[in-house]
């Protein structure tokens, strides 16, 4: 017997405020000095960071295998604020399997920006809020943006367990970045801008 075959049907208790997910195998959690790379303005990093190391996602995991025929099911914050006038989001990741490999996320709560390109260079951005559900195609890197001044975002994600998250598509990769000019959420060209290889 396999394992698909003797894993037993459970159910997850979550929260909102607070971040709550039970049962949970792992919690990921990023502050702006483990990803402080994903900022174009790094003087604007070097100043946040001399008073404080805020953070920023944090994500629980389901208690699912990690391999062909399952479902991993996550919870994702992505808590508010700006880096400059960056706002704070995901590091960015492409799948590695791009077929086999989509993810649709769940919102819970906030309101956000969800950008994905893929290696050919086809950009999308889509709004992220609720009575929403957004699909990711597998062969598309992508990172969730918090637009929101003062909740976080929150979001379910919904993907094959054996997927695994390549990070080799990196922040300078996405063409455009979202941020905030004149109080209104824009999306610009990303000045450190450099082409997959």
């Amino acid at each position: 017997m396999n394992q698909s075959q003797s894993f037993l049907p459970f159910t997850i208790d979550y929260g909102i405020e607070p971040l709550e997910f039970e049962p949970k195998e792992e919690v990921i959690r990023r502050t702006l000095s483990s990803m402080k790379d994903a900022y174009y303005d790094q003087d604007a990093v070097t100043e946040m960071l001399a008073n404080a190391d805020p953070l920023i996602v944090q994500v629980f995991m389901a208690p699912v295998p990690v391999e062909k025929g399952f479902l991993m099911v996550n919870i994702n914050a992505v808590y508010p604020g700006k880096v400059g006038n960056e706002f704070f989001m995901t590091m960015g990741h492409i799948h590695d399997d791009p077929v086999g490999a989509p993810e649709v996320y769940i919102t819970l709560k906030g309101e956000g920006k969800l950008v994905m390109q893929d290696r050919e260079g086809q950009f999308h951005v889509e709004d992220m809020g609720l009575n929403k559900i957004n699909y990711i195609p597998a062969t598309y890197a992508h990172r969730c943006v918090n637009t929101g001044n003062s909740e976080p975002l929150v979001y379910i994600g919904v993907f094959p367990s054996s997927t695994k998250r390549d990070y080799s598509f990196t922040p300078a990769n996405f063409q455009q970045l979202v941020v905030e000019e004149r109080g209104q959420v824009k999306t610009i060209p990303n000045p450190r801008f450099q082409k997959l290889k």
